[in-house]
């Protein structure tokens, strides 16, 4: 069997047990497999990248709200916090839109302007069935924004059957801290033609208690969610699918954006915050894929969709009791995509493939002014604004006894343009041309070393939010836009090595990557940042992570993180903002088919004094360490009682009641003023959790 039948049979496999089954058989005699570094199925181990996947039974086990909470702990990953669910993902220093976040293969970063965390609460977390993190540069294969890494989130769904079957599913939960209920139903109705899953979710918590035991303000949600997926065979080798997702959170409070203001005659005095009403994300998403008839064997998959985000931007005075500044906008994403797969030769893979997305939003607010500040001021923010991206990519891989061989390269056209702008000063088009590249190597040793080297190119063009909106954001800020700012580039160099030793398993790698005409804020005056791009940023890292098989069923793990990053801005001689301090983590399992399993786990973090006191004026602040303890313990039932399986689990989060913050937090020192409630956004405490899984 070839390596690319092999990973095909192996992610087949992976996705078609049973979730609650799949812990049944150890990960490391079936291979971890992923789509997203390369296009097609492979095995990491064949990846001349970093790539973590998240596989469903982990995911069941943690109490995550959000998908940063999921992320939080891995190596190379942290979050940027901006309340309770908002909470950005961050690969290597890189944040918000310099990485790509994807959901079942569709972007949702052009919807995400600066600082203001919500990429992480686009879906609900009880619908995820595995995450696939892949580090450093990505735009070969996803184009703009995938500078930094990519991070695809695939929801749940079930496969033909060679019988007609219905399978159903269930999630519940409560969490003590928040005072949280969750849960999710799912069903699948399977055939040899057909396939139909359904499932819906809902998310209810209130404010949180911190490690100091005060509730955090504003910190609870709500959240719904209804997903459908249909797959036909319209023959043999031929599928179409189709995709109708929603996912709507209600009230979202940006916390670090809070600030008691005097009197400033654009603001009310009192305390001020920024929220969100209502925030929902619909998608429309129609794929065929098929394999067809000639030589090299083609197999193409082409894809168009709608993404629509529709989110309330308001600010809310406490004192008076009224919204003061609304706005609310649809965010319309139409794209298509098609490639093509090849096979040249047994050990060769060919791929080639064009995509384009348009992206349409005409904010426009309603401002208050004194001394009622009643919202009603009409200001158009942006009219017809516009980002338009057209590509094309090819990647070649080569299968050899000793070596595998990946090579890359892409071209975009990024374009963006819009009517009026508040504020902005014209010209109001541009357009980027892109160049993306990237060369892969991992060399087959044995099973104990298989070192991989990569250099590669990628790169993002300035969102539109940073091109046309001159507006209050969420960090306290008014933000200066900016249509003419170049696109960054980020070229990395990584090399690593994964192995075998025994029962250990392990992955390390070092990196350094150089970023020119870095997109950042810089402090100009008093609440106000100039979107402008930097000479240069440089980050260099080191991650690893050991997994040991004490036996069948009892694993651990030891992980690590240490990254540093520098402005080389010709200006400043200082850290580069906002840059996780390293941290590390360990822990044990233990996972069984029937009876008692658990999951221990440590995360220590180092304090952050490399602040960037120039370019933010002082306002970035420095943390403290901190270590915090979790642990989960279930007991998992076998079939009976109607159910295929199921499994209770008790769990406890930050054990030691720990009161710590995040580094990467919006809230500036100086807004601080707990005596006329301006909280710190700290970091929930102990929380005791009980969730039961189910297949039936």
């Amino acid at each position: 069997m070839n390596t690319r039948t092999a990973s095909h049979a192996t992610l087949t496999t992976l996705l078609t047990v049973p979730v609650l089954a799949v812990a049944q058989q150890p990960a490391q005699e079936l291979g971890t497999v992923t789509v997203t570094a390369t296009g097609y199925e492979t095995l990491v181990e064949e990846t001349p990248s970093s790539v973590t996947v998240i596989e469903a039974d982990e995911i069941h086990k943690r109490e995550a709200r959000t998908l940063g909470d999921l992320l939080r702990g891995q190596p190379g990953l942290a979050t940027a916090v901006d309340g309770s669910v908002g909470s950005d993902p961050i690969i290597r220093g890189l944040k918000r839109d310099q990485v790509l976040v994807l959901v079942d293969g569709v972007r949702i970063n052009a919807m995400q302007p600066p600082a203001r965390g919500s990429l992480a609460s686009y879906v609900n977390v009880d619908l995820i069935e595995r995450i696939e993190v892949v580090r450093g540069p990505g735009s070969v294969l996803y184009g703009a924004g995938a500078m930094g890494g990519v991070i695809n989130i695939i929801t749940r769904s079930g496969g033909f059957t060679d019988e007609p079957e219905t399978r159903g599913w269930s999630r519940l939960g409560i969490t003590s801290v928040d005072d949280g209920i969750r849960g999710a139903v799912g069903a699948t109705f399977s055939s040899p033609r057909n396939v139909l899953d359904i499932s819906t979710a809902y998310l209810n918590t209130d404010d949180y208690k911190t490690g100091h035991g005060d509730r955090l303000q504003e910190s609870g949600t709500e959240q719904q969610a209804y997903h459908l997926h249909y797959r036909g065979r319209l023959a043999p080798g031929h599928e179409l699918a189709f995709r109708a997702q929603r996912d709507q959170r209600d009230d979202v409070w940006y916390l670090a954006s809070r600030t008691w203001t005097e009197t400033d005659g654009a603001r009310p005095e009192g305390l001020n915050t920024h929220y969100t009403p209502r925030q929902t994300r619909d998608l429309l998403k129609l794929t065929y894929s098929g394999e067809l008839d000639g030589a090299w064997a083609p197999q193409v998959e082409a894809s168009v969709y709608r993404q629509e985000l529709s989110r309330g931007n308001y600010d809310w005075n406490q004192q008076r009791g009224i919204d003061y500044r609304t706005s609310d906008t649809d965010f319309t994403t139409d794209g298509a995509r098609v490639q093509t797969e090849l096979v040249p030769t047994d050990n060769q893979i060919l791929l080639l493939g064009a995509e384009a997305w348009r992206l349409r939003a005409s904010p426009v607010s309603f401002m208050g002014q004194p001394p009622g500040y009643q919202p009603v001021n009409r200001i158009p923010l942006v009219e017809r604004g516009r980002i338009e991206s057209v590509g094309a990519f090819a990647q070649h891989e080569t299968y050899l006894d000793w070596t595998t061989i990946n090579l890359g390269l892409r071209y975009d056209r990024v374009s963006g343009e819009a009517d009026n702008a508040f504020m902005v000063e014209g010209p109001l088009d541009s357009t980027d041309r892109n160049l993306g590249w990237s060369a892969g190597l991992t060399w087959h040793l044995d099973e104990t070393i298989n070192p991989y080297f990569s250099l590669s190119e990628g790169y993002r063009s300035a969102s539109l939010l940073e091109r046309y909106l001159t507006y209050p954001y969420s960090d306290g800020f008014t933000w200066l836009s900016d249509p003419q700012l170049d696109p960054e580039r980020n070229r990395t160099l990584e090399i690593g090595a994964r192995g075998r030793l025994g029962d250990t398993r392990y992955t390390v790698s070092v990196y350094e990557s150089r970023i020119r005409d870095y997109i950042g804020g810089q402090v100009v005056a008093p609440g106000i940042k100039q979107t402008m791009n930097l000479d240069e940023a440089r980050i260099h890292g080191a991650e690893v992570l050991v997994e040991h098989a004490f036996d069948n069923h009892i694993t651990g793990f030891v992980s690590g993180t240490w990254i540093r990053g520098e402005n080389r801005d010709r200006q400043f001689d200082e850290p580069l903002t906002q840059m996780p301090p390293p941290e590390a983590s360990i822990g044990a399992s233990r996972t069984v088919a029937r009876g008692w399993q658990w999951e221990a786990r440590i995360r220590a973090v180092a304090s952050q004094d490399r602040t960037a006191d120039t370019f933010t004026a002082g306002t970035e602040r420095e943390t403290s360490g901190f270590a915090t303890g979790d642990v989960a313990v279930g007991y998992r039932f076998g079939p009976g009682a109607g159910f295929r399986a199921n499994e209770l689990t008790f769990s406890v989060t930050n054990i030691a009641d720990k009161a710590y913050r995040e580094h990467v937090n919006e809230m500036t020192a100086s807004r601080l003023d707990p005596a006329r409630g301006v909280q710190d956004v700290w970091a929930p405490g102990r929380s005791f959790g009980i969730t039961w899984n189910a297949e039936f």
